[in-house]
């Protein structure tokens, strides 16, 4: 069966699933089989059998700086729990003078050809645990606090560096690979350290990391990875992060290759930054991306991180995996606001839909109700379905008919609450 035959294949079955009363997919998988690949569309990312695979990162900086072993353990079986799939981590601690847990330095005398492998073996134990809970490790090898290194010894040592950490951990299918694409490195940086880690890697995903607003995005760029992670350290309020998801949405970045977007970081006076990051997930995956990476607030592993890994917005990771299993998100695209009949609602409540029109998911960032205009989706009959992203709850949100304006009201009134709402046609 071609790409082109099995994509449509799996629409017709999804469709299928319309008939059968919304009967989803359940949101239980078996486990991913790794390596992780790009889907034949471009679009998401899919394990090594070709099942979609929804990316739900951590960020987890100073990780080999930071933790022990054990303690490494056990982060990752709590984000495991949590419904993580994947943890970013610096390969590199966060300045030149310093070290790992385990008081060892990357390189002899911070020479790049001179990789010191007890360093290199840490993370390796690492990998291995992470591998047994079934976790990708995304392991980010350059940095701007490292800059100074790396310039005074150009490219034949950048690329000697990504030879060896590319050889090193070419037999782990469980990690990605990380190259920064920011203002204050060279391209000529970012493609010798790519081209050394493709030269000894099994056909590991190389990805790149931006931190910038959309305003400083070289869409022009041509470094060469398969992923893209866009960090956004410059967004402190959710209408920048809204500007940035939409940026994302309305670009051509994604029909060039997968992408995900984390939540920015906001001001302390900000008390419920939970709420805002279970909002943000939700932007991200309506602008089309292949998940989701969660910018946690304990990243560097500060003392206190062990109280603030169960409320520093995880606590809703779980609802939005179980909730994002059921549904068909890697078909769907976003979509125009037609739907939406109050302008209002137009400027709020996100839309993807399949490419058919025959299946539709919006998020509401309120309880409130929403008229609709179904002649823009195909069909005469539809059905409806509401989960609570808090709960993960799921409610038949009945029957309606594209020849009457639509009124709906979510299940549960209480003020703050958010909602995602699947309309698809019977027929």
């Amino acid at each position: 069966m071609n790409r082109k035959i099995a994509f449509v294949y799996s629409l017709l079955v999804l469709c299928c699933l319309f008939l059968a009363g919304f009967a989803f997919r359940g949101s239980e998988q078996a486990p991913p089989k790794f390596p992780l690949k790009i889907s034949p569309n471009g679009r998401h990312i899919t394990d090594n059998h070709g099942t979609p695979f929804l990316m739900v990162a951590d960020v987890a900086w100073q990780m080999l700086r930071r933790l022990s072993y054990t303690e490494a353990v056990q982060y990752m079986d709590i984000r495991k729990s949590q419904s993580f799939n994947t943890f970013l981590v610096h390969l590199l601690p966060a300045l030149p003078t310093q070290k790992n847990f385990n008081k060892i330095s990357p390189f002899l005398n911070n020479d790049l050809t001179k990789p010191n492998k007890p360093y290199f073996d840490y993370l390796e134990k690492i990998i291995i645990a992470a591998k047994e809970r079934n976790l990708v490790v995304g392991i980010v090898v350059s940095r701007q606090s490292w800059n100074i290194v790396f310039d005074a010894q150009g490219e034949a040592a950048w690329k000697t560096y990504g030879a060896y950490v590319g050889k090193h951990f070419a037999k782990y299918p469980n990690i990605i690979w990380i190259v920064s694409e920011e203002e204050y490195q060279s391209a000529s940086q970012f493609k010798a350290i790519s081209e050394g880690i493709r030269s000894q890697s099994d056909g590991q995903i190389v990805a790149s990391l931006n931190t910038c607003s959309p305003t400083s995005v070289n869409d022009s760029s041509q470094n060469h990875s398969d992923l893209k992670f866009i960090i956004p350290d410059s967004t402190v309020t959710p209408s920048e992060y809204a500007a940035l998801a939409n940026w994302q949405k309305n670009s051509a970045e994604a029909a060039l290759r997968p992408f995900l977007i984390a939540n920015s970081e906001f001001p302390k006076e900000i008390t419920d930054q939970s709420t805002l990051i279970r909002n943000q997930a939700y932007q991200s995956i309506l602008s089309s991306a292949a998940g989701f990476c969660h910018m946690t607030t304990i990243k560097n592993f500060n003392p206190t991180w062990k109280v603030n890994i169960t409320k520093d917005g995880a606590e809703y990771i779980h609802q939005l995996v179980k909730i994002l299993k059921g549904i068909p998100w890697e078909y769907m695209q976003p979509d125009t606001p037609d739907l939406l009949v109050d302008s209002l609602d137009k400027a709020e409540i996100g839309i993807v839909s399949l490419s058919n029109k025959r299946m539709a998911m919006l998020y509401l960032p309120s309880s409130r109700p929403v008229k609709l205009d179904l002649k823009h989706l195909n069909g005469t009959d539809f059905g409806a379905v509401w989960y609570s992203p808090r709960t993960g709850k799921r409610w038949s949100g009945g029957e309606l008919k594209s020849s009457v304006e639509a009124v709906v009201q979510p299940p549960d009134s209480q003020p703050g609450w958010d909602w995602i709402l699947l309309i698809g046609t019977k027929q």
